[in-house]
């Protein structure tokens, strides 16, 4: 049976636990529009969806993309760029660069881990173990497995949808033995695969990381979920990146993991051609 064919009945298991604690307003109307896109089966073209669009996918192109781009060509090897680059065409993305044939959020997502890099000396490929809290539709996981160890260990802690919509994207990609979908609490987090953790199940499980990442989805979490991450020191992780706005929006606050990650001797640093965002890296 296709993936896709099997989409209802695996989210039947994880829709209906509880993630208030977790998340906000704003959250839980996306996550409305969400189930209406993907229910009973996804579209083929999912990550064109307005949703996916508005809250997960970069389409800017221009000075924002061109500055990106620039970034990573000063900073890695085109040889190198073209296999990171590279688009998978399950959900159908936009492309917006033919050289690399690449989306403008894939350049955006290797663009976070270039700059950490930079900023902390980490060498990205001797991180075996990451935590990552809201994973999007899973790029950020795609091109940790091009890039890191082959025994690498990926979480994403996430809203059970965005669990699912992972489960399809990176099972497709990867295939389904390197993506474990955590349904209830009786299934493990596995050594060596990605593991879709649905934030309704967290209190059952302790994930740890070499490296926690959350690019704004810490930021659009509730106050009790960022009080949370922050209690576990990012999930015992030794390295940290965030990327946040500040915004005054009950939706958005951005201060607690802030002053959290600056407490914690993580460096500060603007976003130049997106104003008022900021990356945290440690």
């Amino acid at each position: 049976m296709k993936l896709s064919e099997r989409f209802l009945g695996a989210y039947d298991a994880v829709r209906e636990c509880d993630v208030s604690f977790f998340t906000t307003p704003m959250w839980d109307g996306f996550r409305s529009d969400l189930e209406n896109t993907f229910l009973p089966n996804p579209p083929f073209s999912f990550l064109r969806n307005p949703t996916i669009l508005k809250t997960m996918f970069v389409t800017a192109g221009g000075r924002w993309m061109r500055e990106e781009l620039a970034y990573l060509e000063g900073h890695m090897p085109e040889k190198r760029l073209r296999e990171l680059l590279a688009e998978d065409f399950a959900g159908d993305p936009y492309l917006f660069n033919a050289k690399y044939m690449t989306s403008h959020n894939t350049i955006h997502t290797l663009y976070h881990l270039a700059r950490h890099s930079a900023a902390t000396g980490c060498d990205l490929e001797d991180i075996h173990n990451v935590v990552e809290w809201g994973g999007g539709y899973g790029n950020l996981a795609r091109i940790f497995q091009r890039l890191g160890s082959p025994s690498l260990t990926y979480t994403i802690v996430d809203l059970p949808i965005m669990s699912m919509i992972q489960w399809i994207y990176l099972s497709s990609i990867l295939g389904e033995e390197k993506v474990r979908i955590i349904q209830t609490p009786e299934v493990t987090l596995k050594d060596g695969v990605i593991n879709l953790l649905p934030v309704c199940h967290l209190k059952d499980y302790q994930p740890r990381g070499d490296l926690f990442v959350s690019t704004w989805a810490l930021n659009e979490s509730s106050e009790n979920a960022q009080k949370y991450v922050i209690s576990t020191a990012w999930f015992n992780a030794k390295h940290v990146l965030l990327a946040f706005v500040k915004d005054a929006s009950e939706s958005t606050k951005a201060d607690l993991i802030q002053k959290a990650a600056a407490d914690g001797g993580a460096a500060i640093e603007p976003i130049d051609f997106i104003p008022d965002n900021f990356y945290a890296f440690l």
